[in-house]
């Protein structure tokens, strides 16, 4: 998965239930890819995601370029 700082991003449970709304802040992978450190907007943490089978991302908006 390639990221751009700024875009929003939806990460939900394989299972599917709750999710939460996340902005990506940094990038810490080459040429966009993971990890990535984001903010959550439900809590305002930063917190280091690092996409996996457990769980499904979603780009909802890219940043402007």
């Amino acid at each position: 998965m390639h990221l751009d700082i700024g875009d929003r991003l939806l990460v939900t449970g394989r299972g599917g239930g709750s999710g939460h709304v996340c902005r990506v802040l940094s990038i810490w992978g080459p040429d966009g890819t993971a990890p990535y450190v984001v903010l959550r907007y439900d809590t305002g943490d930063e917190e280091l995601l690092v996409p996996n089978e457990e769980f499904e991302v979603r780009i909802l908006t890219h940043a402007p370029a």
